[in-house]
Parts: structure tokens; C-alpha cells; sequence
């Protein structure tokens, strides 16, 4: 039988090693790309195809209990981009409700965190912006496009 040297040893103990640390190390790349959010290319609507997609919440109000809001976007198979904006302001008087209609544009900008994706609804006229969020929520943004500070509370969720 061949005896088995110190060297032996001490090269299948690092060769051993090697082979755990590169183990660990893929399984925490899997579970850090597990966590990761969905692209935003997941989340966007197709450039070139007809769709409708809807968003709806409740924003703050200056001079009332909220604006129950109610966006949706829609691409025709002709390209043609038009949205319907729905808003109803809360409160003692109630029931006020303001409907706006009108073209829409895909804007792909740079945010905080990387590339972001914004929604122009209305450029030519009351031109509001709306960031796509990693959760698929979109953010009402300021008049100069830029997140609010509090901007949790600007957000519609996709329904």
C-alpha cells in the first residue's frame, strides 16, 4: 500500500478547499440574482406592440382628503399612444371628478439608481410624468421629471 506523504495530504486538503469556496460562491451569486428585481424591460410595455395597461391609487392633496387617481395607457396597432387620466377629488364636498384624455410618450431617462423608464402623458399640454417603478407601480414625478421627496406617496399600483 503507498503511503500517503505530507505533501499529498496538504494538496488535496487545499484542492478541497478550492472546491467548497467555489460552491458557496455560485450559490450566493443564484440567491443575489434571486432577490434582484425584474427588469424593467419585464415590467414595460412592448415597444412596437398594442396594449393596455392601467395603474390606480389614491395621491395627496393640498386642500383635500386625496385624489383617487386612474391612469391608463394604450398603444393601438397603428402606434398611435393615447391615455385617459381619471381623477376624483376626496373629501366633504366630494364627487368632483375631472377626466383627461390625450396622447402619451415613452421616455427613457437616467434616475437614481440606473436607467429608468417614464411615462409623458400629455407632452403638449399639462405634460406629467410618470417613472415606472421595479415593482410596476409608477411614481408621479415633479414638473422637472425628478422624484418627489416623498415619494412613496405619489404611486399608482398596476392593476
Amino acid at each position: 500500500m503507498a503511503a500517503i506523504t505530507s505533501f499529498g495530504k496538504l494538496s488535496f486538503i487545499f484542492a478541497l478547499l478550492l472546491a467548497l469556496v467555489a460552491c458557496g460562491t455560485d450559490r450566493d451569486e443564484q440567491a443575489a440574482r434571486e432577490d434582484e428585481p425584474a427588469p424593467l424591460s419585464a415590467l414595460a410595455p412592448p415597444d412596437e406592440e398594442a396594449f393596455v395597461r392601467t395603474w390606480q391609487g389614491v395621491l395627496p392633496c393640498s386642500d383635500c382628503a386625496g385624489i383617487q387617481t386612474r391612469l391608463t395607457l394604450r398603444r393601438e396597432d397603428d402606434g398611435s399612444q393615447r391615455f385617459e387620466l381619471e381623477e376624483t377629488y376626496l373629501g366633504a364636498d366630494g364627487g368632483n371628478v375631472f377626466t383627461l384624455a390625450g396622447d402619451w410618450r415613452q421616455v427613457r431617462q437616467r434616475g437614481d439608481s440606473g436607467p429608468a423608464l417614464v411615462f409623458r402623458i400629455d407632452p403638449d399640454g399639462a405634460d406629467q410624468w410618470f417613472e415606472l417603478q421595479d415593482d410596476g407601480s409608477l411614481e408621479l414625478l415633479d414638473a422637472r421629471g425628478e422624484s418627489r421627496p416623498d415619494a412613496i406617496g405619489h404611486r399608482l399600483q398596476r392593476i
